[in-house]
């Protein structure tokens, strides 16, 4: 017993000890990863393109918040934030519920081809956009999609639910059939089953997928210049290759929007990283 405790003992404080020994090297990891969004921030509220060149790591003389402004007025930065929450709120949407029953089909119910099914799915999110633009540009043109935002949200659910479904399949195989059972006992019909009983259970692998989603659409940036040609119709991240060539002269309006641009999936990403973690991790342990 006494032996026990001491092996226990040594153990729990070497793992002490490498927590300690790794802490700076995280500290030094977040420092380093803050860094460039820190400058980028200081750069957008400096006055002139001079201040920024003379002093591009101190405080500004004066705090120039017009460039804020000018940001969002020229760079017609209102009309692309409608345009990119509806492409992310309907992207998410798509993705959570064709991701979910999926999911729940590859991971809960046996049937034929079940592995090829998964693998090709695997295959899906291992594929380069790159490989998939000309067909997907395609098949656009004859929907009449093209140059829209269904183009978008569509191609987004197309991307994200390889990703959402192999996740979701995971975290559903660790749940006891005897739920699904019990609830067809009471009588509770296939809808009711997924919308009061499943979803619920599945809120960690669901945040998981609804914050990967959000933060890979909002930042995206090929498909948007490719598939909306419309300057109304513009996502952020593309709309803002207009405002960069009318004010690449001048660095901290184009610093500012970017700021702007990266403010919502920093704050995303800053509230639900726990959910995150936890939802990557829930299908790890089978019940």
């Amino acid at each position: 017993m006494e032996v026990a405790m001491t092996r226990s003992s040594a153990t729990a404080a070497r793992a002490t000890l490498g927590d300690r020994l790794m802490r700076p090297l995280w500290i030094l990891g977040a420092l380093a990863c803050l860094f460039p969004v820190a400058w980028m921030f200081l750069g957008s509220v400096k006055k002139t393109n001079q201040e920024l060149y003379d002093h591009p790591f101190s405080l500004p003389q004066s705090w120039a918040w017009e460039n804020y402004a000018q940001a969002v007025r020229e760079g017609r930065m209102g009309d692309y934030l409608v345009n990119s929450l509806l492409v992310v709120a309907l992207s998410v949407v798509g993705t959570v519920v064709l991701g979910a029953w999926s999911g729940y089909a590859l991971g809960k119910r046996d049937f034929p081809w079940r592995a090829t099914w998964l693998g090709v799915i695997f295959l899906g999110s291992i594929l380069p956009v790159q490989a998939t633009l000309f067909p997907l540009i395609r098949i656009l043109q004859t929907l009449g999609l093209h140059d829209s935002l269904w183009a978008l949200i569509l191609a987004y659910i197309a991307q994200s639910l390889p990703p959402a479904i192999w996740l979701l399949a995971a975290y559903f195989q660790s749940i006891p059939r005897d739920l699904e059972e019990a609830a067809r006992i009471d009588g509770a019909s296939a809808w009711r089953f997924y919308t009061s009983i499943l979803f619920p259970i599945a809120k960690p692998a669901i945040a998981t997928v609804v914050v990967i989603t959000c933060l890979n659409t909002w930042n995206e940036f090929l498909l948007a210049m490719l598939l909306v040609l419309d300057p109304m119709k513009k996502t952020l991240p593309a709309g803002m290759i207009a405002f960069e060539a009318a004010h690449s002269t001048f660095y901290p309006a184009l610093l500012a929007g970017l700021t702007l641009i990266s403010v919502p999936t920093l704050m995303v990403y800053a509230l639900f990283n726990r959910q995150v973690m936890r939802g990557m991790v829930a299908g790890a342990v089978k019940s």
